[in-house]
């Protein structure tokens, strides 16, 4: 009887630690992303830039992040993933990482506010309103991961973002419509887009 109660006792502890783990599982994006399998790629990425500050519960700013799942990774060109894990090249991961984040959320928006900021060829860029991002080839695969006032959305692709107007791949209205595009490296013409802005040594 005495042993069955401390295996009760064990249990109730085991369930209230899981609550415990659970709960703060999602006290900061950076919590999900280093306990979900998914991202294990990403925040092993995160952790060469050095920018977890990005993801960190002191960050107070409510975000919208396209999380590249390991399976991103690999439709990437097997050169360019190698050379994103060559510290000299951190300048360029850290470029990369910021193109999946965007400042602001669609629920949180008033008139007037902006709906995200990121980096292009090292500058902020101040985005008005989500129609003037054109998503052109990213892939979502599963729900968003709410965390706070901020958004993890998974996706099946490695983003980088560049002025539609430099995107020859775009058509005039296209480019008109949108200010900045959105795309995926899955191609070397992809990486000599990303490249074309970039410091990059090949590994």
């Amino acid at each position: 009887m005495k042993k069955l109660k401390r295996l009760m006792t064990l249990a109730s502890i085991c369930l209230v630690t899981g609550q415990a783990f659970a709960d703060g599982h999602k006290k900061s994006m950076w919590d999900v992303i280093v306990n979900d399998e998914r991202f294990a790629t990403f925040a092993v990425m995160v952790e060469n830039a050095g920018v977890q500050n990005l993801f960190d519960e002191r960050n107070s700013i409510n975000a919208t992040v396209y999380v590249p799942t390991n399976f991103a990774f690999t439709t990437m060109p097997g050169s360019a993933n190698a050379a994103l894990r060559i510290p000299v090249n951190k300048g360029p991961l850290t470029k990369l990482i910021k193109s999946h984040y965007f400042i602001g959320t669609q629920s949180d928006m008033k008139p007037g506010d902006y709906y995200m900021t990121t980096n292009i060829n090292g500058d902020l860029v101040k985005v008005a309103q989500e129609r003037d991002l054109f998503v052109k080839d990213m892939v979502i695969r599963a729900e968003p991961i709410k965390v706070g006032g901020s958004k993890i959305i998974p996706v099946d692709c490695v983003m980088f973002v560049q002025p539609s107007s430099t995107d020859y791949r775009l058509s005039l209205e296209q480019q008109e419509q949108s200010a900045i595009t959105s795309c995926c490296l899955r191609s070397m013409k992809e990486v000599a887009a990303f490249l074309s802005t970039t410091e990059f040594v090949e590994p």
